[in-house]
């Protein structure tokens, strides 16, 4: 198998190999993926920790050699915290989103010789344990940023990279579309269970589970459509007031820790 890891703060991921496809997510620096396919300006890729797949620009990565994979994955594992982070060396200045996921040696730098970057800036220190402390206050740090089809960053982000990104930063790991994470946790029998944190997901007129957003409580969820915001919730879904009216239908809530 091949190897690549991403060297660039944060890039597309593509349907397809072309500008103009459409972008399913992103990769951020840092995160590997196996490489599926070569071609002479993109290379289709499957992110080793979601399994996702996509096309990524060549120049966007570099190959990983022998046992580099292995080499990078013994460093200490470091999440980029909420006020970001930068990597430095003597021309370069690279700045960091926040959930970045960073292996760094003991004088942290890459934990790769191709990588020589020194890390500097702030560090998640979530743990699962925190999340009904901690989880409602980082969720609402992101009120209003806004929506982006296939994001997953502070700059621009969709409803499961949303969830995706918050429950990471707890060492909870979702795959990376809504209804692959309606796939995963336990299921909340009634609305008046409900605890912060818990995922609500809401499906389309087909049936197919197409929205996801966190739960702030039993009837306040946050979550992204046109820019990250809160609204009420409720058996029959999403009210939102503006609008006057349900945007979206309740399928099913999940509990994850």
């Amino acid at each position: 198998m091949k190897y690549g890891i991403c060297t660039l703060a944060l890039v597309p991921l593509r349907l397809e190999q072309a500008h103009r496809s459409e972008m399913v997510s992103q990769v951020l620096f840092g995160e590997l993926f196996e490489i599926l396919d070569e071609q002479p300006d993109w290379t289709s890729i499957r992110l080793l920790e979601t399994d996702y797949l996509g096309w990524i620009q060549n120049g966007q990565f570099q190959k990983l050699e022998g046992s580099d994979k292995e080499q990078y994955f013994l460093g200490r594992r470091t999440v980029v915290g909420r006020e970001g982070g930068v990597l430095l060396d003597e021309t370069t200045q690279l700045q960091l989103c926040h959930g970045t996921t960073l292996y760094l040696n003991e004088e942290n730098r890459i934990n790769l010789p191709l990588l020589d970057l020194t890390y500097q800036g702030s560090i998640n220190l979530f743990s699962k344990e925190l999340v009904e402390s901690e989880l409602q206050q980082l969720a609402l740090s992101y009120k209003d940023v806004p929506y982006l089809w296939g994001g997953r960053s502070e700059w621009g982000i969709d409803c499961s990279g949303f969830s995706q990104l918050i429950y990471s930063c707890f060492g909870l790991y979702l795959p990376r579309d809504a209804y692959q994470q309606a796939e995963k946790g336990e299921t909340v029998d009634f609305i008046s269970e409900i605890k912060v944190g818990d995922l609500a997901f809401f499906d389309n007129a087909q049936g197919r589970i197409t929205h996801v957003g966190i739960m702030l409580d039993r009837d306040t969820i946050i979550h992204a459509s046109a820019k990250v915001r809160v609204d009420r919730m409720d058996s029959e879904g999403i009210f939102n007031a503006e609008l006057n009216r349900y945007t979206h239908k309740l399928r099913i809530v999940k509990r994850y820790n």
